[in-house]
């Protein structure tokens, strides 16, 4: 299994701000040894398991999606006890799939607006925040199996996602103004002006159990920085014992804010996922300095912070409504014989 350091390093500046804090620094990620089992690319890049819609989906598509979570979850596709858990992997991996494919056909069909600027801004950023050149830019994606269209169409399928989501999901759900009043009354100590904050991030492989090695940071027995160290992928931050670029607080996305808005300097997050196109990252992050943290900021001014808090787990409830009602209207046909997705 490869691991793509230019398409990590992009995710988690998309993840983290409007206009990306991303180091500067380069490095390629180092991936895990394979695990034994499912079989080679070449068994399977041909064999359709799936159609949605029109559109294939590949075994080797599936396995790319389940690879990491089997190596995480620390199971042997040789051990016949554990088929039923290996193949319970590949289905929630053919469910993922599938609902990627929904989501974009579907922004496709509303003629969701992307203009292909947008595209030119994300790959332009990209490579001013790494300091590359066009040409340097193609000579690391080649190294890592991929091309520049490769990496537009992440980002293209990405953006998308993000509007039709934003136009057909989030505008449904509904907050009140006292439900963000009483949540500002329990957290007001949280809500300061902040102008600046530090930080150090740790993005943990997909084939680690991320939740142990965060279980033993919290209780003292592993400091954060040697985790870094030992664990960390992300190769921008990785030699820097975690350091990320000072970001300004006003260029950081909805959600890092309200993440970081309860932190105080030395604190360490709960493990959050950073969206990648082949796996599921996990990550943290410790708050190393808050500039301008001294005054409260107003109900008024707290309000955005706390409507992204309130709203995720209410997204998230939506977003799966959501995807079950495009389903309900597609045309799904899953050809793998008898149900087992283990090949």
């Amino acid at each position: 299994m490869k691991k793509h350091s230019i398409l990590l390093v992009l995710c988690v500046c998309l993840c983290m701000a409007a206009s990306a804090q991303a180091a500067s620094r380069g490095g390629r990620v180092q991936p895990p040894a394979p695990a034994a089992g499912p079989p080679s690319q070449s068994a399977t890049v041909s064999k359709i398991v799936a159609v949605v819609n029109g559109e294939r989906i590949t075994a080797l598509d599936v396995e790319r999606r389940a690879r990491p979570e089997i190596m995480r979850r620390g199971l042997n596709p040789n051990n016949p006890g554990q088929r039923a858990q290996i193949d319970a992997v590949y289905k929630e991996a053919l469910d993922a799939e599938i609902s990627d494919i929904l989501v974009h056909q579907e922004a496709l069909r509303l003629k969701t607006d992307l203009p292909e600027s947008e595209v030119d801004k994300e790959v332009t950023r990209f490579m001013q925040q790494r300091k590359i050149s066009l040409e340097q830019l193609e000579k690391q994606l080649k190294q890592e199996g991929m091309d520049v269209k490769g990496m537009r169409d992440q980002i293209r399928k990405r953006l998308l996602r993000q509007r039709l989501l934003s136009s057909m999901v989030a505008r449904k759900v509904i907050l009140s103004k006292e439900e963000v009043a009483k949540y500002y009354e329990e957290h007001k100590d949280s809500f300061t002006a902040i102008s600046e904050v530090r930080m150090a991030i740790i993005v943990y492989p997909p084939d680690i159990n991320a939740e142990s090695v965060a279980q033993r940071i919290k209780s003292g027995k592993l400091s954060f920085e040697e985790a870094v160290r030992q664990y960390s992928i992300d190769p921008a931050t990785k030699g820097n014992r975690g350091a990320m670029p000072s970001a300004p607080w006003k260029d950081m996305s909805p959600d890092w804010r309200a993440r970081v808005s309860a932190m105080k300097a030395g604190e360490i997050s709960d493990l959050f996922i950073i969206p990648h196109p082949q796996y599921r990252l996990r990550a943290q992050i410790k708050v190393l300095e808050k500039i301008g943290d001294d005054k409260v900021l107003s109900l008024a001014e707290a309000a955005p912070e706390i409507e992204t808090v309130l709203r995720e787990p209410l997204l998230n409830a939506r977003f799966e409504e959501y995807t079950q009602w495009l389903r309900s209207r597609a045309i799904v046909d899953i050809k793998v014989a008898g149900g087992h997705l283990y090949w």
